[in-house]
């Protein structure tokens, strides 16, 4: 079986990815975020509102009840998921393999925590010049990218008890064929390209899980440049996928519609807080049967079945289904 978790971090990245058949779990980015942002907030507050009887509304506006009060009188309990809390939830104190796509603190927020709490056995982690302003970045963030800094600078292998790899496009090993991982981006190109336009966008991993008669495709925050070259070298293995994570949170950057009408994914997971001005969602819909937000669903797990059978479950409206 294969299990794979997409978690509400708001704008931000988080996948865990259970390899149940060889016992390793993955994590591919991380975002910590503990509060909605004030788009977000205001869209869930009208909703909220609308659900709500009078009395329920007033005492809102007077601030005699909290937004969470309001939400769980709305029947709601939209809130945000911690991954360290979750991790720990599902009874995983051990992470094998994490996956840094590129380094936004969007994709970070939490790594120290995660090191900390779950311990890091391998890191994939690209070696790059890209830089954060200090000074824009929370406490915890600091040490955040102190840490990815650290493992992506260094010239010694492992670090702490971390083991630092470094795969382009097209590496294969045996882990990652056990666990049925194609790097399909980036290759060494792309990353100079990310350098020249200074845009880590371009960089990022897109990943290709294969579980039996399963395709998982992991956007991270591609772009067009990237998913052209995909669709350039790799348009016969991206087509009929079951699953994909829409890149760069379903903006219209991350959308490259001759990529996205061949893999035909029968599902889009969007990984996003507010939904942005560029949202491709309709875009999406065109070839693919759902699509959904953790936004709106909350946490979406799938679990696989390496005959093409699965399950499927969404946090907000307990929708849990089988199919195949």
């Amino acid at each position: 079986m294969l299990r794979i978790h997409f978690l509400n971090v708001g704008h931000g990245d988080c996948i865990v990815v259970e390899f149940v058949d060889h016992n390793r779990v993955a994590v591919i980015d991380i975002n910590r975020s503990c509060e909605f942002d004030e788009s977000s907030k205001k869209e869930l507050e009208q909703e909220f509102m609308n659900a709500v009887d009078a009395t329920t509304r007033l005492s809102y506006l007077l601030k005699t009840i909290s937004f969470s009060d309001l939400a769980e009188k709305a029947g709601e309990t939209m809130t945000l998921q911690d991954p360290i809390e979750y991790l720990n939830e599902k009874g995983i104190h051990s992470i094998f393999r994490f996956i840094s796509t590129h380094p936004h603190m969007d994709h970070l927020t939490g790594l120290n925590a995660l090191n900390e709490n779950n311990g890091i056995g391998n890191i994939w982690i690209l070696r790059n010049t890209f830089c954060q302003e200090e000074k824009k970045l929370t406490e915890d963030q600091k040490v955040d990218w102190q840490l990815y800094t650290k493992y992506r600078d260094t010239m010694n292998n492992p670090v702490d008890g971390t083991t630092i790899l470094r795969p382009f496009d097209g590496d294969l090993r045996n882990f990652w064929d056990e666990d049925g991982i194609y790097i399909l981006a980036p290759n060494e190109e792309l990353l100079k390209l990310a350098h020249a336009r200074d845009n880590r966008n371009i960089m990022s991993y897109v990943l290709l899980i294969k579980y039996g008669k399963h395709k998982i495709v992991l956007g991270g925050d591609a772009e067009e440049d990237t998913w052209k070259y995909i669709t350039d070298k790799y348009a016969d293995l991206i087509t009929d996928v079951r699953i994909l994570k829409a890149s760069h949170h379903g903006r219209d950057s991350g959308y490259y519609q001759p990529a996205v009408k061949l893999m035909n994914p029968e599902f889009t997971i969007v990984s996003m807080g507010k939904k942005p001005k560029t949202d491709a969602s309709n875009k999406y819909k065109q070839y693919s049967t759902h699509v959904w937000s953790t936004r709106w669903k909350g946490n979406i797990v799938f679990e696989l079945n390496a005959d093409g059978t699965g399950t499927y479950l969404t946090q907000f409206d307990r929708l849990n289904l089988t199919y195949g």
